[in-house]
């Protein structure tokens, strides 16, 4: 079976449930978290996704920890991620970010531990129906709680205890240059580079990443998240 095949038997199997109506979906996925993780409550609806959240405290920081979930009645099929935010502008962002502030991964991508997936895995499918759709939700939030609980504990672990950040807080704690100046030229720097920040060469930013890249036991990963880490770090500055 082909993985056209797959999907189309995970949509079309037909259950004796009556077809989910417009906003019924909401209700059921706040009546299944607040069962499987009560503690993330309902956050918003935005951009056709349905955002829930816990928030926690690490190091006199706030982190946002978010559920992204994406439906759609149309197509049949759920689209999962997590998030841990330090900064709030992020929360309603489901974009991929795999640097140590505000790190986002895909829920299969958890589950699978793996970034390749195949179509008929990287979705959760439906079948329009509530009762086939409820059990796709409570799968979702099951795994949630198996796979993405683990990676905010993780998150919360690194922020206290990863030399890397340590040392970028430490910078910014000690930075006195006016924020809006500083926002105004790395945003300026940033639009003209194509929003790329490998093109970035503010001198506070080449300061902070240089700083950040002489701590030492580094892997190769770690060096691969510094450039974006310095810039979100100067962004909690000039926010907070």
């Amino acid at each position: 079976m082909n993985w056209i095949d797959k999907i189309k038997e995970l949509t079309t199997k037909q259950d004796k449930s009556p077809e989910l109506k417009k906003g019924e979906i909401k209700q059921i996925l706040i009546q299944t978290a607040s069962e499987v993780l009560p503690d993330f409550e309902f956050l918003a609806y935005k951009n056709s996704c349905y955002s829930f959240q816990r928030i926690r405290q690490v190091n006199n920081l706030t982190a946002y920890e978010v559920l992204h979930i994406i439906f759609t009645l149309k197509v049949r099929y759920f689209a999962c991620s997590i998030s841990s935010i330090l900064n709030p502008e992020y929360i309603f962002s489901n974009q991929y970010n795999n640097g140590f502030l505000n790190p986002l991964k895909d829920l299969k991508a958890l589950r699978h531990n793996s970034g390749a997936l195949k179509i008929e895995d990287a979705y959760y499918f439906h079948n329009g129906q509530i009762e086939t759709t409820t059990r796709t939700v409570r799968e979702i939030f099951g795994d949630y709680k198996k796979y993405g609980l683990p990676f905010l504990d993780e998150q919360i672990e690194k922020l206290k205890s990863n030399a890397i950040v340590k040392c970028g807080f430490d910078f910014i704690d000690d930075l006195l240059i006016d924020k809006e100046k500083l926002k105004k030229e790395i945003t300026e720097e940033l639009n003209k580079g194509g929003l790329l920040i490998s093109r970035l060469k503010h001198p506070v930013y080449i300061d902070l990443k240089a700083k950040m890249q002489s701590v030492s036991g580094q892997s190769k990963d770690d060096r691969q998240k510094i450039p974006k880490t310095a810039h979100e770090l100067l962004e909690i500055y000039w926010t907070r």
